[in-house]
């Protein structure tokens, strides 16, 4: 009876250790320099999930991408983090004569360090963890504290493991998919290859899972 009752429990672990290796894979896409061995992963994990992704790409070309797409502020330059695409900056009114001194200003997007990374990273804190490079809401990051939830998962007693899946869901939810589609629209838009709007979409995919 013991063994019957193992069965279950194991499968479920190992599904959330698979899912936690699968994460913490693809938050390195985001954050690491593409070298062989990942970028034939990322082609058979797109493949699996039925994501188109170009092939016979070689490593310098996708180097040089990623710097140009996700590092390196340039024309191209796609600033992966969920603040640049959620927040609104609220400007100063510029006081005019006869004007109403309570108006408030013109608003703007596109910068870092709003309240979507401070919300994030109350997100970490209250699972006990805080990304050590980068800021909070940077793609690989949001993408690691998912990783961090799986491998919880994966060791934790069953009953403990629905509070953490429901976590991890909420997460989906209230962050990334709030903002990935965003993302994925601006890669494509600005990219060369279509390797990295590729990697967004298989992330796309595993969240959708994740949050239903």
């Amino acid at each position: 009876m013991r063994t019957t009752e193992q069965g279950p429990v194991n499968a479920a672990g190992n599904e959330a250790r698979a899912r936690a290796s699968t994460y913490a894979f693809l938050a390195d896409v985001f954050s690491s320099h593409p070298n062989r061995h990942t970028v034939d992963a990322l082609y058979a994990l797109a493949a699996e999930l039925d994501v188109a992704c170009p092939s016979g790409l070689s490593v310098a070309e996708l180097d040089r991408e990623f710097m140009e797409l996700l590092v390196v502020p340039n024309p191209r330059y796609v600033a992966p983090y969920e603040s640049v695409f959620r927040d609104q900056w609220l400007l100063p009114a510029v006081p005019k004569p006869g004007s109403d001194p309570s108006e408030s200003g013109p608003t703007i997007k596109g910068l870092v360090m709003g309240e979507s990374t401070l919300a994030v990273r109350q997100c970490y804190l209250g699972a006990g963890v805080l990304p050590a490079e980068d800021l909070p809401d940077h793609i690989a990051n949001e993408i690691r504290f998912l990783a961090c939830l799986c491998s919880r998962e994966a060791e934790a007693p069953p009953d403990q493991r629905q509070a953490l899946l429901e976590l991890r869901a909420d997460f989906c939810r209230q962050h990334l998919l709030q903002w990935i589609a965003q993302l994925r629209d601006k890669v494509a838009e600005r990219e060369r290859l279509g390797y990295y709007s590729a990697a967004v979409r298989v992330v796309e995919t595993l969240l959708d899972g994740d949050a239903n």
